[in-house]
């Protein structure tokens, strides 16, 4: 891989972009490696979450410019695949099997912003700063609106995506794209911390409480939902692991997964 890092540590993987002399913009490179990591690992069942981050100083400043430029002179259809990839990428890491952290400091502006949404959590440098300035480049956030929508709800979405000002990590907080901000020098540390915590749940109740969320979000019919949730929790009861961690509780001792877990 020439633009990202991948190593897998305790059940934790750790994806880092990788372009640090361009503040790790996104160009074709880098997204298809990315897009080439994430369906390689998706069914790796050393990993029980994964975390996205950015080598060097900035998260990610977003599309590459240099990139884009190229599609003044690129035929519409080429223009579609460029934007494709994005597609593939944001959905990739929204459907990603297993719980997706994602760290963030000093920066992250639109494409890198559409990243942030589609992760499960995102933990902040307090002194981080976002935004989407698109319009001002004449161009539309399409391919992270969807994502940013669910994210950060309607009221928010329509604030942001049409002011191109830049708003800091409280302002993310409070709006819900960000989960938690903390002190740059504890950034890893707090990312960790909660990346073990997720490493130590059940692995497949991981994947079904993730998979559980996704079909809540498309928004099925109120009877066929309430079902699927109930004979989930009922499925959930009589597996291995439901039985184990039920048992392992009364016992007061450790589940089997959380041993071999610190193996």
């Amino acid at each position: 891989m020439q633009t990202i890092t991948f190593s897998i540590e305790n059940k934790i993987a750790y994806l880092g972009l990788n372009r640090p002399e361009k503040r790790n913009a996104l160009n074709r490179v880098l997204i298809e490696e990315i897009i080439e990591t994430l369906e390689t690992s998706k069914a790796n069942r050393d990993i029980r979450v994964l975390v996205l981050y950015g080598e060097g100083e900035t998260f990610c400043a977003g599309a590459d410019l240099e990139w884009m430029k190229q599609g003044v002179v690129q035929d519409k259809t080429r223009n579609i695949n460029d934007a494709k990839l994005f597609t593939t990428l944001f959905n990739l890491i929204h459907k990603f099997p297993k719980p997706v952290l994602c760290e963030v400091q000093k920066s992250a502006f639109g494409g890198a912003v559409g990243i942030m949404a589609c992760s499960d959590i995102v933990i902040a440098d307090k002194d981080a700063v976002f935004g989407f300035p698109e319009i001002k480049l004449g161009l539309i956030p399409a391919t992270i609106a969807p994502y940013i929508l669910t994210k950060m709800g309607s009221s928010n979405t329509r604030k942001r995506l049409l002011i191109p000002d830049p708003f800091t990590a409280e302002e993310a907080l409070n709006e819900g794209l960000v989960h938690f901000i903390t002190e740059k020098t504890s950034l890893r540390e707090t990312t960790i911390r909660i990346a073990q915590s997720i490493a130590q749940a059940a692995p497949a109740a991981i994947i079904q409480t993730k998979d559980l969320i996704h079909r809540l979000e498309e928004n099925v019919e109120e009877e066929t939902a309430h079902l699927f949730c109930a004979r989930l929790i009922a499925g959930a009861r009589t597996s291995s692991e439901g039985q184990e961690g039920v048992k392992a509780f009364l016992e007061k001792r450790k589940p089997y997964w959380i041993e071999s877990n610190s193996n």
